[in-house]
C-alpha cells in the first residue's frame, strides 16, 4: 500500500487539489510552481520506498530532493513576477534546514523531524494556491487599466 496514514492521504489530496487549481487557473509561474511540488513529493514517496525512512538520523535521499526543489524555487522566485514564489521558497528553506538540525542534535526525536521536515509543504501548497488565485484577477485590472 502506497499511503498507510490518513496524513499521507490528506498530504497527496491537498497537492492535488492545489496543483491542479494552479494549472488551471495560474501561468507559468504556477504551472512551473506545481511541477516542482509534484515532481519532489513522487520523488520524496519514491526514495522513501525504495530505501525507507527511520527519521532517526539524516535521510540523505530526501535531503538532496529537497535541495534541488529549493534551487529550482530559488530560480522561479528569480524569473517570476509573481510574489508568491518567494513564500513557497521561504517555506522550502525552512524544510531543508530541519535536516542538518538531525546531525546537530541527533537526539530530536523521529516524530519530530519527520513531522518539521514535511510540515512545511502545506504552506507552500498554500502559498501556490494563493498565488494561482490571485492570478485572473491582476490579469483582469491589467487589462481594464493597461499601464
Amino acid at each position: 500500500m502506497i499511503f498507510n496514514t490518513i496524513w499521507a492521504y490528506i498530504y497527496y489530496i491537498s497537492l492535488v487539489t492545489c496543483c491542479g487549481y494552479a494549472i488551471y487557473r495560474g501561468s507559468r509561474s504556477e504551472y512551473f510552481g506545481a511541477a516542482i511540488m509534484i515532481i519532489g513529493s513522487i520523488l520524496t514517496l519514491v526514495v522513501s520506498r525504495i530505501f525507507g525512512t527511520s527519521w532517526t538520523s539524516v535521510e540523505v535521499g530526501i535531503f538532496a530532493i529537497d535541495i534541488v526543489a529549493l534551487f529550482a524555487l530559488v530560480y522561479l522566485a528569480f524569473k517570476s513576477d509573481r510574489f508568491w514564489p518567494m513564500w513557497a521558497t521561504a517555506f522550502q528553506l525552512l524544510a531543508v534546514t530541519i535536516h542538518p538540525m538531525m546531525m546537530v542534535v541527533p537526539q530530536i526525536t523521529p516524530w519530530a523531524f519527520g513531522t518539521g521536515a514535511v510540515f512545511w509543504a502545506y504552506p507552500m501548497l498554500l502559498a501556490l494556491a494563493i498565488g494561482s488565485y490571485e492570478y485572473l484577477p491582476l490579469m483582469a485590472d491589467h487589462e481594464i487599466n493597461p499601464d
